[in-house]
């Protein structure tokens, strides 16, 4: 239980992040930082039980039943690792949080706003790293995997508007291996059968079928790359740094593009030794690894620079997984560790610059090693172990790489050759940037001539060491890097513990009993030594790892004594385009290329959308019969029964409805015409025995009959005359729908026998469900899903006229400050005529209307009621229930004396919300005791009550709020309207 232990605490931080930070401000911090170290705490068991190979339990969470799915936290070195990572440099960075972060202005709210976000999406981002790295089913892997990437995204922009194009940017990358990953997860699953990964790395498929096994080693590998910015990808990273210090610490160095490393060190025991993930990983990354470094040598901001420095770094360690032996699986994983400690040390050490000095711009830094000294010498320590340089932690790790490259499973001496060449390149240019950071950042090497000091860093005078509370959590990482090589050994057990899990031919499998152990993959991947050990320490003799070394320190004391030639060399552009300016352009692209295809319908008439559609539909349905002609097909019709006098009056009504409407002039007589064809339909369906939905349609008529009217008092009276070239085109098209339409109801109506499907649910409905009424029962509990989606689209549309409509009163509201003609919506006209006239005396005119609803109104309301209960076992349900109640509500419009709302304008927000909140409860609430939206049954006081009653309740209340809505906004005038409760927006039209 320790995985869920850790998952807990971190979502309890996640879940008390809010309120924490509304009392605490940004000191909320705190309480969140010793939540990170409570889960830390709680993997250290299982680590010490991994460590000692004993087995651990895998802990396995009911998520989708019918399917058999489960979450599956599984506690390996490998996650153990990451989470440990994940978890403490959280809390550090988050203790770190409380002195960075903004203090609350005098006079505002205790707590402040702005720190909302930050901790929320830290927190929210923690849970997602943890559930990606202790996560034994592929189906959690990937959620996760896409929840740190829209975590990223969000704390990038909630860092300000500059940082919106950035975020977009590193969205789009991310979500594009994102995409790649699922097609690899989808992949597997299908070949494997399974989505437990345990059982994946087991699986007999790899050894069987290499095609699909390099295959899919690409499209890890891709993947990967884009999480941990390798090249191509590599600019978003860079791209990301316009994000606060502390999201950059974090999400740089232990926690989004950690993600791209472990989930190589995932896959690494059916990968490991497949060539073509073998050379992707090395080529790749030993090429960014060089790449990056000299794009950091360009680059003055020390932040950029510090960017760079990353996506070399992660190069170095993707080139090492790549290598595939464990003793370069144990260097990867030290390298990790390393990177971790001095990266988010150095990002955060960064921020203390920038919060004293005032500039991150070495150009602008003078020698500040007097005024910040312990800033200065905990940054020193953090370059060193970047560096490679001796006694640090980064010296170790960089030896252990080199070890392993020397030791390349090709065994080639070239290959060997040109890697380590590579390698000492890319350490060389390592060591020359890590200069360059204490150098501009501290002793003013870079300083350029300030002339009229237009630049934003303090005068040195003005500069002084930043408190202890703030430079102490960043100095930790990038320090404890020193002791850590002192005393190297003790990470030798979980380094090779790691490398046993990552390298295979073994890897960690759950048993029947719920526990790990061992187990040896297929055969056909050579034989492993598990007593594999590193044997790290600072000091093994004078080996080539350390001649190489030597060379590095030498030729780069070298080029750093001569930094002015280098720099000159450097200072052009080495390429003619960055990353993110091709990914600009390709979006672009994409805008145009949506742009040309929406040209043939970019109109305001709906002629022109409803002719494309329609005559799309013409165009298959004369296709098909193409096809049966050719074919030779016989496509099943049948006429069905027609010897009833009421469908042939109702056709008769029907056809002559349908030319009037097509004829009229009137806007007024076209809506009246088409309600004529909707009533004759409704008595069909009541024909046809099927009340539900006679009902429904009954009642959509009213309403729409009224909605129709409220827009029509806003447009002209009549039609403008079509051109005889459009009333060709739309006569031919009407025809040709008609026929088309009209095989397709002959066709599709061809089978004689009843569905199966719908047999099933007539004959076993009502035991399953309890409700006699199979329509509603359908509905709300047999595709409940499907309703929900529907009430939501409702729900979105609902605040959709808030917006639009009250954007468009916003500015009529405007124009009336300086044209008082009129209120109505631009490029219409006043209606006149005898509708102004009905309204002289609205008082009488209305007072039939006013007796009315007197009697109707509670009446609707009570019948309402109790079609909402009843609709479980006879016509009704909630959305008959809604409508019902809307009618209501539009006889209490209508009989108004002025065109007034009928409720606040933001209770129909609330209703919509409320009902949505509602269904979804009750569809967790069904989760909790089986499936998601399936019912629980009672009985109370001998009456039958199911939870599908409550869903079907929140289904009344977002119906009835679309509806409000729809009045509020289309039937007020010279009223209040607020688009979003909340919100600042008011809208004022008046006349």
């Amino acid at each position: 239980m320790s995985p869920v232990l850790a998952i807990a605490a971190a979502g309890l931080a996640a879940l008390l992040a809010w309120p924490l930070t509304r009392w605490l401000g940004r000191g909320a911090g705190w309480p969140l930082a010793i939540l990170y170290l409570l889960g830390a705490f709680a993997l250290l068991s299982p680590l010490s039980l991994a460590l000692a190979d004993i087995p651990t339990e895998v802990v396995r969470i009911p998520w989708v039943p019918a399917r058999d799915w489960t979450l599956d936290l599984f506690a390996d070195p490998t996650g153990l690792f990451f989470a440990m990572l994940a978890l403490v440099i959280g809390a550090i960075v988050l203790i770190y949080s409380t002195a960075y972060l903004p203090g609350r202005p005098r006079g505002e709210a205790r707590g402040g706003a702005q720190h909302y976000g930050f901790y929320q999406l830290m927190t929210l981002f923690t849970v997602s790293m943890l559930g990606l790295v202790l996560t034994d089913s592929l189906i959690l892997l990937f959620v996760c995997w896409e929840l740190t990437s829209l975590a990223s995204f969000a704390l990038i922009a909630n860092s300000g508007r500059k940082a919106y194009s950035s975020a977009l940017r590193t969205l789009v990358v991310t979500i594009v291996g994102g995409l790649v990953l699922l097609a690899a997860v989808v992949a597997i699953w299908l070949r494997t059968g399974t989505t437990s990964i345990s059982q994946v790395l087991g699986h007999e498929v790899w050894a069987t079928d290499p095609g699909f096994t390099a295959a899919v080693a690409v499209a890890v590998a891709v993947a990967a790359f884009t999480k941990s910015a390798q090249f191509p990808f590599h600019f978003w990273l860079p791209d990301a740094m316009a994000a606060i210090t502390p999201v950059s610490a974090y999400l740089h160095a232990a926690a989004v593009v950690k993600a791209g490393i472990f989930l190589l060190m995932r896959f690494s025991p059916i990968f490991h030794d497949v060539a073509v993930w073998n050379v992707l990983l090395v080529t790749v990354g030993m090429g960014t690894a060089v790449m990056a470094a000299v794009f950091a040598l360009q680059k003055t901001d020390l932040k950029q620079l510090m960017a760079y420095s990353t996506v070399s770094q992660l190069g170095w360690i993707i080139a090492t997984i790549g290598i595939g032996t464990q003793a370069a699986l144990a260097a990867a994983a030290l390298h990790t560790l390393a990177h971790a400690l001095f990266k988010s040390g150095l990002f955060m050490l960064v921020g203390v610059v920038d919060h004293e000095a005032g500039s991150r711009d070495i150009r602008d830094l003078g020698p500040l090693w007097r005024r910040m000294p312990w800033t200065f010498g905990a940054t020193v320590l953090g370059a060193a172990a970047m560096a490679g340089i001796p006694p640090t932690l980064g010296f170790v790790s960089k030896e252990s790489m080199l070890t392993a490259f020397g030791e390349v499973a090709s065994g080639n001496s070239v290959t060997v050759t040109v890697l380590l060449a590579a390698a000492v390149v890319g350490a060389i240019l390592t060591f020359l940037y890590c200069a360059r950071i204490v150098m501009g950042g501290f002793l003013g090497l870079y300083q350029r001539d300030r002339g009229a000091d237009q630049s934003a860093a303090r005068p040195i005078a003005e500069v002084h060491e930043a408190p202890v509370r703030l430079w102490l959590p960043a100095a930790l990482p990038a320090v404890i890097g020193l002791p850590l090589a002192l005393v190297a050994g003790i990470l030798d057990a979980p380094m090779a513990a790691i490398a046993r899990t990552a390298a295979g031919p073994f890897g960690w499998a759950p048993d029947q009993r719920g526990f790990a152990e061992y187990r040896a993959l297929p055969a056909g991947f050579g034989e492993a030594d598990l007593d594999y050990s590193p044997h790290l320490a600072l000091w093994h003799g004078f080996t080539l790892e350390l001649g190489l070394t030597a060379l590095i320190l030498v030729v780069g004391a070298l080029l750093v004594w001569q930094r002015r030639v280098l720099d000159r060399a450097l200072d052009r552009e080495l390429l003619p385009f960055t990353g993110a300016a091709v990914l600009e352009s390709m979006m672009r692209g994409t805008v145009s290329a949506g742009r040309a295809l929406l040209r043939p319908t970019a109109s305001d008439s709906p002629a022109r959308h409803a002719g494309a559609l329609i005559a799309t539909v013409c165009v298959y349905g004369v296709g098909l019969g193409g096809w049966a002609l050719v074919t030779g097909a016989t496509l099943p019709a049948r006429l069905g029964d027609l010897d009833r006098t009421i469908d042939v009056v109702l056709l008769i009504v029907i056809v002559l409805a349908v030319i009037g409407l097509c004829t009229a002039r009137s806007r007024l007589a076209a809506v009246v015409l088409l309600s004529a064809v909707g009533i004759a339909v409704t008595i069909q369906i009541f024909g046809l025995g099927a009340p539900d939905v006679g009902l429904t349609q009954l009642l959509v008529e009213a309403l729409t009959i009224i909605m129709f009217m409220l827009v029509l008092r806003r447009l002209p009276k009549d039609f403008i005359a079509p051109t005889r070239t459009r009333r060709t085109a739309a006569i031919v098209l009407g025809v040709a729908s008609g026929l088309v339409a009209t095989a397709a109801a002959l066709v599709f109506s061809g089978r004689r026998e009843r569905s199966p499907i719908g047999m099933y649910l007539l004959e076993n409905g009502p035991d399953i469900t309890g409700g006699a009424n199979v329509v509603n029962t359908i509905l709300v509990e047999f595709r409940a899903l499907d309703t929900f989606g529907e009430v939501s689209v409702l729900g979105v549309a609902g605040i959709a006229i808030l917006a639009v409509l009250g954007s468009v009163r916003s500015r009529a509201s405007n124009n009336t400050a300086d044209n008082q003609d009129d209120d109505f919506l631009p490029g219409t006209e006043q209606a006149t005529g005898e509708a102004e006239t009905a309204l002289e005396d609205a008082d009488r005119n209305t007072m039939p209307l006013r007796l009315l609803s007197r009697g109707v109104a509670p009446t609707l309301a009570v019948v309402s009621v109790l079609l909402l209960w009843r609709g479980h076992n006879e016509p009704g349900g909630g959305f008959i229930a809604a409508l019902v109640a809307s009618c209501a509500f539009a006889l209490y419009y209508l009989s108004r004396e002025s065109d007034s709302p009928v409720s606040k304008p933001s209770t129909p927000v609330r209703f919509i919300g409320g009902g949505l909140i509602l269904a979804g409860l009750t569809g967790v609430g069904g989760y909790a005791l089986g499936e998601f939206l399936e019912p629980a049954h009672w009985y109370i006081l001998g009456q039958h009550i199911s939870s599908a009653l409550f869903f079907d309740l929140g289904v009344f209340f977002g119906v009835l709020g679309l509806v409000m809505t729809a009045f509020n906004t289309l039937g007020a005038e010279g009223t209040a309207v607020d688009a979003v409760p909340g919100t600042d927006q008011t809208v004022e039209a008046s006349r």
